[in-house]
């Protein structure tokens, strides 16, 4: 069961639709309030197996990655031989 503060992903049904991620906010019976990444807000009543839950604030995979790519990468020491 979903909780307030689980992410929650909806892929795009149509070709080229994106995916949507945002925050439960709250549950009201079958109705549930998200705030998406962009700011908005919404009342859904989602079908079976149109969304995905994620337990707590947790960023999806693709987030982590974009973000572990952003990150500068360590500079490589390299040993000098004595001759």
């Amino acid at each position: 069961m979903p909780k307030p503060g689980d992410r929650v992903v909806i892929e795009g049904t149509k070709v080229g639709g994106g995916r949507r991620e945002g925050t439960l906010v709250e549950m009201s019976g079958p109705l549930m309030r998200v705030r998406w990444e962009d700011g908005g807000e919404s009342y859904i009543a989602p079908g079976a197996g149109s969304v995905r839950f994620l337990a707590g604030s947790a960023k999806s995979s693709a987030t982590k990655a974009a973000s572990k790519a952003s990150k500068p990468a360590a500079k490589a020491k390299t040993a000098k031989k004595k001759r």
